[in-house]
């Protein structure tokens, strides 16, 4: 396969991921059907089905994508982060911020979606493992810095499960004290 064909080939798995994103994030996870992504991205079944052959592929592709969507952002804002004592963290809570603002919804579905087939969050947890190791390269004070992460997951958990009792402004209070308690000290 050429490059150009390769590039078309992403091209279309990409833009099927991000219709059938849409259609979860309208519609709820219910939703998620083969047909419904066809008619939501405009491919044939046939052209949905060739790229993703079974709703859990499809799935797996989703988690795989919004994963490297979230690396690609955090990498993005850790050149902002490099007077924290770990940028990698200091990106992490920013980005976190920012999806638990925009991506709620998505989060609900993707775990509704997923619930009862764990092994689909792998390409998620390979993208963790890869941050884990930055920030374990940045920083020695590993307590601190996973107590700051799972209050990061504690917050996605809330959101996902749709159990936060925290307003938008309390919510921005906790990650401003996660800031601040990353960096304290490093000033």
């Amino acid at each position: 396969m050429n490059a150009r064909a390769v590039r078309k080939a992403q091209d279309s798995k990409s833009e099927i991921l991000k219709s059938a994103l849409e259609l979860i994030r309208r519609s709820g996870a219910p939703s998620l059907t083969i047909d419904a992504v066809a008619e939501e991205s405009g491919f044939s079944k046939g052209g949905v089905l060739y790229n993703f052959p079974t709703k859990d592929a499809l799935i797996r592709g989703m988690v795989e994508y919004l994963g490297n969507q979230f690396e690609a952002e955090i990498a993005a804002a850790r050149p902002q982060c490099l007077k924290s004592s770990s940028p990698t963290l200091r990106a992490m809570i920013d980005v976190t911020e920012g999806w638990l603002m925009a991506q709620r919804d998505v989060a609900r579905a993707m775990l509704a979606t997923k619930a009862d087939r764990p092994e689909l969050s792998e390409p998620f947890i390979e993208v963790k493992n890869r941050l884990k190791a930055a920030i374990e390269a940045e920083t020695d004070d590993h307590g601190k810095a996973w107590a700051i992460w799972a209050s990061l997951e504690g917050l996605h958990f809330s959101e996902a499960h749709s159990v936060s009792v925290f307003s938008d402004a309390e919510q921005a209070a906790v990650f401003e004290e996660l800031r601040r308690r990353l960096d304290d000290g490093n000033n």
